[in-house]
């Protein structure tokens, strides 16, 4: 039997800012992949390159479904409550179907909610600038935006947000003790049976109601699975909020490229690619994969059993697949990056994200005199986070 590398201690290093940590590209340089100890879990081989990426989250042969015996590898103290979308077939299928089925995300839809959308960033950006400044760009821009868009469409009232919120940093926390995180989850699962409870009684037009009305069809949820789907959409509010700010702040950041999405606006659709493949949304790796026989990934033999930790920002920055990443580049053609996932597991969301960073990015084009208002290295960002997110983003004009 083959014996180890020597792991290494993962993560390499605190998130800071949108950096990429340049030990991924270390361990791109180097052959194979990189056998890593996690603060929490069972050693793991780290995935950094783009190819050996897409290879791991399309191939059956790694699942989600850990062996007996087995501790995830992982930055939290408890295993991270997974999606339940993210499970393994034949559930996941099924899961998979009746939630697109609930959101309905055809084309005429997407373009229905982009008015609506268009016209309530232009409404939220021109009652922001009619003050005067500064002003907090995620509090009075893209969380209501957010929230103006996602809330009805999934069956969230406004005013329950800040369940969602304290939830999100039990689920996505790297410091809460492990008891603090299960009282969190419990609550937000006690908050979720009240909902779908309110929608089965009185249903409306809206994603949960929707998704309730399938409990006790053939092809149909249970009441578990429906509460876990829900608690994932839920999720959705927090994630879709931090993917517009740090889009916002990249764009805001770097002036000739405000001016040149200014100067050429047929250039959104590349650029709303581009901001979501620079700016890495998941601090470091998420959920292990594992291998349910002996697999040759990247010139490693992974055995049956065994971790692998696909590393999507370090794909999305992988040289190999994308020329001089570190760019923000609007005229890169193509654009397959990774931060919807791939394969079977992919995000079920990209037509709405990429629309909503669409509309968040043009809005901004319509003040040329926006501009940050503290310095990179004042800009709160949280470290203690599995995700990306900057707390504030304050502006001037």
């Amino acid at each position: 039997m083959e014996t180890h590398p020597e792991p290494i201690d993962y993560p390499f290093s605190e998130p800071s800012g949108l950096t990429v940590d340049p030990e991924y590209e270390d361990c791109r340089s180097r052959p194979g992949l990189t056998w890593i100890r996690p603060p929490y879990g069972d050693n793991a081989w780290l995935v950094t390159r783009y190819a050996d990426i897409r290879f791991v989250l399309r191939d059956r042969r790694f699942v989600r479904t850990p062996p007996p015996g087995s501790d995830e590898a992982r930055l939290t103290p408890l295993p991270l409550q997974d999606s339940i979308l993210n499970t393994d077939p034949p559930q996941q299928p099924r899961l998979r179907k009746a939630l697109a089925q609930g959101l309905g995300l055809n084309a005429e839809h997407v373009r229905e909610l982009e008015e609506l959308a268009t016209g309530e960033a232009r409404r939220l950006l021109a009652r922001c600038t009619a003050q005067p400044p500064p002003a907090d760009l995620a509090a009075a821009y893209t969380k209501p935006l957010t929230v103006a868009i996602l809330c009805p469409l999934i069956g969230i009232p406004e005013e329950d947000l800040a369940v969602f919120l304290d939830w999100f940093e039990g689920f996505a926390g790297t410091g809460l003790p492990a008891d603090v995180v299960e009282s969190r989850i419990e609550e937000i699962s006690r908050y979720t049976a009240r909902l779908i409870a309110d929608r089965r009684q009185r249903p409306r037009e809206d994603l949960v109601s929707r998704l309730a009305a399938r409990l006790g069809q053939d092809d149909g949820l249970s009441m578990a699975e429906l509460g876990e789907l829900v608690n994932d959409i839920l999720l959705a509010v927090d994630n879709v909020t931090t993917q517009l700010t740090n889009a916002c702040y990249v764009l805001l950041s770097r002036p000739d490229r405000f001016r040149e999405l200014a100067a050429d606006p047929g250039l959104l659709p590349r650029a709303a690619d581009e901001l979501l493949r620079y700016a890495p949304f998941p601090s470091h790796v998420t959920f292990a994969r594992y291998a349910t026989e002996d697999v040759e990934v990247g010139g490693t033999l992974v055995r049956a059993g065994e971790q692998v930790l696909p590393a999507l920002p370090a794909g999305n920055h992988d040289p190999r697949m994308f020329a001089e990443p570190e760019r923000l580049d609007f005229h890169r053609g193509g654009n397959p990056h990774l931060s919807f996932g791939h394969g079977t597991h992919h995000c079920m969301g990209p037509p709405l994200v990429r629309m909503l960073v669409k509309v968040a990015v043009a809005a901004l084009l319509g003040h040329p005199g926006l501009r940050p208002a503290a310095a990179d290295e004042e800009l709160p960002w949280r470290a203690d986070l599995i995700i990306r997110r900057i707390e504030a983003l304050p502006v001037t004009w």
